[in-house]
């Protein structure tokens, strides 16, 4: 059988011409063009090339998805080191701004009860580090912070209060409240977005809650706001 004949019966038998080519060793598209030119493939065969084509180019989407998800993966993670990097050892300036930032965007900051100074996040690591701007920037007492959690009904109190004192390093009896927020609230979220509730830091001190607001005022007039 001549390399034409079989070329001509891979043809027939649903092969596209990349594959024909490959099978075969033949380099030119157009060889191949000529040799099929005026040939009918019958209804089988047009079918079953049409088959190859579409899982040819489903493979092909499946390896370029792949290829981009790796390629985006990798990308990720080296913004991801790049600004880890950015960040060195931080002094006590660094932190005092940190701290009021983190009071600004999660604090209570109404005057109308201007008489504590309250925080509420579920995020362990802010917390830490909130915990680290009230004790050493403005030197809250140990025996001055108050803690409280609040939890829907599927978390445990217990391990809620054991969580959030091992992130504080606060005793657990030092957490003076639970909040069970109603079954009816809690069919609104996703089960378990918060399987440790929301902590609750407060220190009952006036003159601390006007020290940060005017923390944050100094930073909106350093920074031209």
């Amino acid at each position: 059988m001549s390399l034409k004949e079989r070329a001509t019966s891979l043809r027939k038998n649903g092969e596209s011409y990349n594959n024909i080519r490959k099978i075969l060793g033949i380099r030119s598209k157009g060889t191949l063009s000529n040799w099929f030119k005026g040939i009918k493939l019958p209804k089988k065969s047009i079918e079953l090339l049409a088959k190859n084509n579409k899982l040819a180019h489903e493979r092909g989407l499946f390896t370029a998805n792949k290829n981009r998800n790796v390629r985006i993966d990798n990308e990720n993670k080296k913004a991801y080191t790049e600004g880890q990097n950015y960040i060195q050892p931080i002094s006590k300036k660094e932190l005092l701004l940190i701290g009021a930032v983190l009071y600004w965007g999660e604090g209570t900051k109404s005057e109308r009860n201007a008489v504590s100074l309250t925080l509420s996040n579920s995020d362990p690591f802010m917390i830490s580090v909130y915990m680290r701007f009230i004790r050493e920037i403005l030197k809250i007492p140990e025996e001055k912070i108050r803690a409280g959690i609040h939890i829907y009904p599927s978390i445990s109190g217990d391990e809620a209060k054991k969580f959030w004192s091992k992130t504080t390093n606060l005793p657990e009896n030092r957490f003076y409240i639970i909040t069970q927020v109603s079954r009816a609230s809690q069919n609104k979220r996703p089960f378990n977005i918060l399987p440790f509730g929301t902590v609750v830091i407060k220190i009952n001190n006036r003159q601390q809650f006007y020290k940060v607001k005017g923390m944050i005022k100094g930073i909106v007039v350093q920074t031209k706001l």
